[in-house]
């Protein structure tokens, strides 16, 4: 991994002590990498990637990225055949994937992009296509986020390109919803709806035999009801938004905390959109909760979007109440 990647956390830092240094040289040049290695690398990607989901990136990205530093960038220097090589390249193309993702959250933008650009280039040497694509997915994640519509658009479809019509419909959904989203941003209503229905189609002939990468069988009904609600949200189709956000909130499991925001502020966004202007701020002002106990930038800007929506209503009483609630949490 590029060692200008790995800086996240590494300035004046102390002196490692002496085991640590023992371990580094062990995992350095001439070392043998094993499929206990690979095993260990994975886990620790699972460990980070449920962290990440419940108490935001902040939470995790300094240790991951170290982990990244003193774990596996030793490894890809050490010796080892083809078949482990594409294994280990896999595995740190995912904690690098993962150390853009934590950086995402945390609007260190730059950074998150280098990061994605070094795990396409690690899942392109692992031979891994269908990594390679979910990596341009968080990219086009990214784009979305920061308004780029059409730049969300393309990454989505090179994705596409990437896993081609063979891939699993779990995966065919996934990829077709993310390009919603870049239509919704650009209030492209036509061709959003034609993504949507595409990725819903997909999703429903899917079976449970199928085979389907790791890091896609967390993409279900949940996270396609939030795909719909995000992107009806965008195109200021307020009814539909509520509706999809709901659903996604009855479906949606507690371990997976942030995307649980993320939906409770549509579904308020969504509620004032309609005039329900009390339930929106009970719903907002549970998402400030949540967020306050977060470490993720992008949770708070979900309630300062929300809040800025607030502003025609700035003297109603329900928004009054919600301010003092928010004020409340410090």
């Amino acid at each position: 991994v590029d060692r200008a990647m790995g800086q996240g956390g590494s300035a004046g830092r102390a002196p490692l002590p002496r085991q640590r240094q023992a371990d580094r040289v062990q995992r350095g040049p001439g070392h043998r990498v094993t499929p206990g290695d690979i095993a260990a690398l994975r886990s620790v990607s699972e460990l980070f990637r449920t962290l990440d989901q419940t108490y935001g990136g902040g939470h995790a990205r300094q240790a991951l990225v170290r982990y990244l530093e003193h774990e596996g960038e030793p490894m890809l220097r050490g010796t080892y055949g083809e078949t482990t090589g594409r294994r280990l390249f896999g595995a740190v193309a995912d904690l690098t994937r993962l150390a853009g993702w934590t950086s995402y959250d945390i609007a260190a933008h730059g950074l998150a992009q280098r990061y994605f650009v070094q795990a396409l280039r690690l899942a392109q040497a692992a031979g891994d296509r269908p990594y390679g694509s979910y990596v341009l997915v968080t990219m086009s994640r990214q784009a979305v986020y920061l308004g780029h519509g059409r730049e969300a658009v393309q990454l989505a479809r090179v994705a596409q390109q990437g896993v081609g019509g063979g891939a699993p419909p779990v995966l065919q959904s996934l990829l077709h919803a993310v390009e919603a989203r870049g239509h919704a941003v650009l209030g492209e209503v036509r061709a959003c709806t034609a993504s949507l229905a595409r990725a819903e189609r997909a999703l429903e002939t899917s079976r449970p035999g199928d085979d389907v990468p790791y890091w896609a069988r967390s993409f279900d009904e949940a996270q396609l009801a939030d795909e719909f609600g995000h992107s009806h949200r965008d195109l200021q189709q307020y009814r539909a938004a509520a509706q999809h956000a709901e659903r996604s909130l009855r479906l949606r499991g507690a371990a997976f905390a942030r995307s649980r925001l993320f939906s409770r502020v549509v579904l308020a966004t969504a509620r004032l959109g309609l005039g329900e202007l009390e339930q929106a701020c009970a719903l907002g002002a549970e998402a400030a909760q949540q967020a306050s106990e977060m470490r993720s930038a992008r949770a708070l800007d979900y309630v300062r979007d929300f809040e800025r929506r607030l502003e025609p209503y700035r003297d109603a009483a329900p928004v009054r109440g919600y301010r003092e609630r928010v004020a409340a949490l410090g």
